[in-house]
């Protein structure tokens, strides 16, 4: 896989984290009861990882999208030197 392939990867792995933390929340908070005894905490524990999980790779991902426009850049400037 090519570095821009990865980058592609995370950062549809980060969006489908996030909304997947958010429909969780937002499911188990307004829309279904639970059927069973589950506590609202570890219903909202399970969403802000969720959540969490996506905005670190989603940070991850720009950051590598940066960098890589950075060096070639930077390449581009030593070729022409």
């Amino acid at each position: 896989m090519t570095q821009q392939e990865v980058t592609r990867l995370q950062g549809g792995m980060a969006i489908a984290s996030f909304a997947a933390g958010v429909a969780i929340a937002c499911a188990c908070l307004f829309l279904v009861p639970p059927p069973g005894v589950i506590s609202n905490s570890a219903i909202s524990i399970v969403s802000e990882l969720l959540v969490l999980a996506g905005a670190i790779l989603g940070v991850k991902t720009s950051m590598d999208a940066k960098f890589i426009k950075i060096e070639s850049d930077l390449e581009k400037k030593a070729d022409k030197v």
